[in-house]
């Protein structure tokens, strides 16, 4: 919709305004997930409790579709580490035996540094460890959510998630590794905000999709970011997917064929998940 050039000389202010909505009306068509519905309730692991999702458990999409929770075996020994955060070490396969771990490692006045490692024996020994981020300011110690991982079988590359108080303010933070978790590129920003977020990460080849916490909505509420150029780039949408729940806290997403599966808590600790198609732009 256009409106002609003599009309917005005579009505500068009625232009811009229309520009700005057209442009806010535009941001919303390009929304990067068609949902395919409301959030229902995910099947549970064997191994689980009723009612909630127990920390070795990630979110899958079946052969038809539906979400479930699919237990994480524990890996038989962790990355020597004396100032590893207790409860904060996450783990993903990229095959039966390698395995990619992250965690956050104390440091002095509060901080911490964000440390991985990749074991080729399943977990049995780790190499060693290697900085994803140690640009930490703030001053809460172990007391801060635990990174997320997502190590792609498919684009060998190596996702971790994170919310850190940075040197140019607090937010969620994605970094990845195209060199087997040897080396991790300079960390980008998903969004800032000073509420400390949990966050979930899944990757196929190159679609990457961040779920976290939003550090800036007034409710518990978890959003979206989406890159489909192998995390290089994110799009600039950071869409609500927990829209009408009246909490969300607790992020789970998974991926597969163009499917993008989004979990969370409910107030009740309750897992529930929504199922939409990624939009091929």
């Amino acid at each position: 919709m256009k409106i002609s050039d003599r009309l917005a000389k005579r009505f500068p202010t009625i232009a811009v305004s229309f520009a700005v909505i057209t442009l806010a009306l535009g941001a919303c068509d390009k929304g990067p997930v068609d949902w395919r519905g409301d959030a229902l309730a995910v099947a549970m692991p064997a191994s689980g409790d009723e009612g909630s999702a127990p920390v070795d458990a990630h979110l899958v999409l079946r052969p038809d579709g539906s979400p479930a929770l699919q237990a994480i075996p524990a890996a038989p020994s962790a990355p020597n580490d004396s100032a590893a955060c207790p409860g904060s070490f996450r783990t993903s396969a990229s095959s039966s035996t390698e395995i990619y771990g992250v965690w956050w490692s104390r440091r002095d006045a509060g901080r911490a540094v964000l440390l991985a490692s990749r074991s080729d024996d399943a977990g049995g020994t780790w190499m060693p460890a290697v900085p994803v981020d140690t640009t930490d300011r703030g001053a809460v110690g172990c007391a801060r959510p635990a990174p997320a991982i997502a190590a792609d079988g498919s684009s060998g590359y190596v996702h971790v998630t994170y919310f850190l108080d940075a040197v140019g303010g607090p937010g969620v933070f994605f970094a990845h590794s195209m060199e087997r978790g040897e080396l991790f590129h300079s960390p980008v920003p998903i969004v800032y905000g000073g509420r400390p977020s949990a966050t979930s990460v899944a990757a196929a080849d190159s679609v990457v999709v961040v779920a976290f916490e939003d550090p800036n909505s007034e409710r518990a509420q978890i959003a979206l970011a989406v890159s489909r150029t192998w995390g290089h780039i994110f799009t600039p949408e950071r869409p609500e997917a927990s829209t009408g729940a009246p909490e969300a806290e607790g992020p789970l997403v998974a991926l597969r064929k163009g499917l993008v599966a989004v979990g969370w808590h409910g107030k009740d600790r309750a897992v529930v998940a929504r199922v939409g198609t990624l939009k091929v732009n």
